[in-house]
C-alpha cells in the first residue's frame, strides 16, 4: 500500500504549467484542486522520465482528483486510460501499476451510479491475470464482495482456489496472505455449521449435534480455526466462532485451553479482548470467583478503564476470603478510584456507588487510614476533577442520585467543609 501512496504522491511530478491549474486528457479539460499540486521542492521532477511515464502519472493525478471530489463517471474514464500503465516494461512498475488499478478500480465500480456486481467480478478476474504476485490478496477482496452479496458458495470456491495458488518461492507476505485465505475459509464453513444447527435445532428441537452433515462442517472449520488461531496475531472472530462449536460440542476443556492460550501466550500481541472473551467463558461456565477475579485483575492491567472493573471491584467487596479482607479492600478502592479519573466514568452513578460502598466497607473495619492514604496521593487530580462548585451544577443537571452520592463521598474524602457537599445541598434545597 505504501507503493501506491508514493505513486499517487510522484503523480506530481508531471510537467504542468506553475501558472495554471489546467490540464488538458484526451480532450476533457480537467480543473484540478490547487492542493492537489504538489509542491515542486517536494518531488523535483526527473530529467530522464519518458513521455509515457509523464502521461501515466498525469492521467494517475487526474484519477485522484476525480474521486477525491466523488466524480466517479470520470474517474472510470482515466482509469480505463491508465489501464496503459500495465504494459510498462519495467516488472516493479508493473506490479504497483496492477495494485492501483485493482484498488482505485474496485473503489471507483462501487461508487459508480451505473456499475453491476459482474463489473467488480470482471475486474478482480483480469487483475488476478495481471497482479501475480498480489493474486492471494485479490483473491480475498474478491471473495468479502462475493460475501456481501450472498454468494457463499461462490465465495468458498474463489477461497480454496486462491489457498492452492503457489507463485515461484513464497515469500512471508504470501505466507501471511494464505493463512488469512485458511482461516476465512474455515469461518465460512463455521457459518454454515451454524446455519445447520439452527436448521436442526428447529426441526427436532434439541439439536444435539449428530447431523452427520452438520458434524462434518464442524470437522473442517474446527480443524481451519484451531491452526490458524495458534499463530500470532489478533483472532478475535475467529477465536469466537471456534469455542462457539466447542461449547455447543460441551467440549469445556479444549475451550478453555485455547482461550487461555489467546490470552496468555506472550508471542501473541496484547489484547484485552481475549481476557474479556476468557472471562466471560469461565463466568458461563461458573467458574469460581477466584479464577473470575484473576482474570480482571489482568484485565486491569490491560484496561483500567473497563466497564468489567465495576464488576471486579464488586468481587473484591464481597470476597469470600476473610484472612485477606483489608488488602482486598484497598484495592477496591484502587480499581475504582483509578475507574473515575477516566472522564467517560466522571458522572457514572454506579461507579460512585460503588466508591461509596467501599468507604463503607473500609469505615466499619476502622481502615480510614487507607481513605486518607490513597486521597493523599489522588487529592492534586481529584479536586479539580470532582469536587469544586460548578461540578455539582453539572451533576444535578445529569442525574439527581449521582449529585447525592457524591454529596456523601465529598466529606469523606476533604471533609466536613467540602465545597461540593454545600453546593450540593443548596441545589438539592432550591429543587
Amino acid at each position: 500500500m505504501d507503493d501506491i501512496e508514493a505513486e499517487l504522491c510522484a503523480a506530481g511530478n508531471t510537467n504542468v504549467d506553475d501558472k495554471s491549474d489546467d490540464v488538458t486528457w484526451g480532450r476533457r479539460n480537467i480543473k484540478l484542486a490547487p492542493s492537489l499540486l504538489l509542491p515542486p521542492a517536494l518531488f523535483p521532477e526527473r530529467s530522464n522520465m519518458s513521455g509515457f511515464h509523464k502521461t501515466i502519472k498525469l492521467c494517475l493525478l487526474a484519477i485522484k482528483d476525480a474521486m477525491l471530489h466523488h466524480r466517479w463517471e470520470d474517474a472510470a474514464k482515466y482509469i480505463s486510460y491508465y489501464t496503459q500503465a500495465l504494459e510498462d516494461t519495467s516488472t516493479t512498475k508493473q506490479a504497483v501499476s496492477t495494485e492501483i488499478m485493482w484498488r482505485l478500480g474496485c473503489e471507483i465500480l462501487h461508487h459508480h451510479p451505473n456499475s453491476k456486481s459482474e463489473d467488480i467480478i470482471d475486474l478482480y478476474e483480469r487483475m488476478k491475470n495481471f497482479g501475480v504476485k498480489h493474486f492471494a490478496k485479490i483473491s480475498l477482496d474478491h471473495a468479502f464482495h462475493l460475501l456481501k452479496n450472498g454468494q457463499l458458495e461462490e465465495t468458498r470456491r474463489q477461497l480454496s482456489v486462491a489457498e492452492s495458488w503457489r507463485y515461484g518461492k513464497q515469500s512471508a507476505a504470501q505466507s501471511q496472505d494464505l493463512t488469512l485465505i485458511r482461516v476465512y475459509r474455515g469461518f465460512l464453513d463455521y457459518i454454515t455449521w451454524k446455519h445447520r444447527r439452527s436448521l436442526v435445532e428447529e426441526s427436532d428441537h434439541h439439536g444435539d449435534g449428530r447431523n452427520p452433515e452438520m458434524h462434518s462442517y464442524f470437522r473442517q472449520a474446527s480443524v481451519t480455526l484451531r491452526e490458524a488461531i495458534r499463530q500470532p496475531g489478533i483472532w478475535d472472530s475467529f477465536v469466537l466462532a471456534y469455542i462457539d462449536m466447542l461449547e455447543f460440542y460441551n467440549d469445556h476443556s479444549e475451550a478453555e485451553k485455547a482461550l487461555k492460550d489467546y490470552a496468555y501466550d506472550k508471542a501473541f500481541p496484547a489484547n484485552p479482548n481475549a481476557h474479556v472473551y476468557l472471562y466471560e467463558f469461565l463466568r458461563r461456565n461458573n467458574a469460581p470467583k477466584r479464577k473470575l477475579m484473576e482474570v480482571l485483575e489482568i484485565l486491569r492491567a490491560l484496561v483500567p478503564s473497563h466497564k468489567l472493573m465495576l464488576q471486579y471491584c464488586f468481587f473484591l467487596l464481597n470476597s469470600d476470603d476473610d484472612d485477606d479482607d483489608d488488602d482486598k479492600l484497598q484495592r477496591a478502592l484502587q480499581v475504582i478510584m483509578d475507574l473515575l479519573e477516566y472522564i467517560s466514568w466522571k458522572q457514572n452513578p454506579y461507579a460512585w456507588k460503588c466508591l461509596w460502598d467501599v468507604i463503607v466497607s473500609l469505615t466499619e473495619r476502622c481502615r480510614k487510614d487507607v481513605i486518607t492514604q490513597e486521597w493523599q496521593k489522588r487529592k492534586e487530580l481529584w479536586m479539580p476533577l470532582h469536587f469544586k462548585t460548578h461540578h455539582a451544577r453539572q451533576d444535578a443537571k445529569v442525574d439527581q442520585d449521582l449529585l447525592l452520592l457524591k454529596a456523601q463521598v465529598a466529606p469523606k474524602l476533604v471533609g466536613k467543609n467540602a465545597e461540593y457537599r454545600k453546593a450540593a445541598l443548596q441545589l438539592i434545597d432550591n429543587a
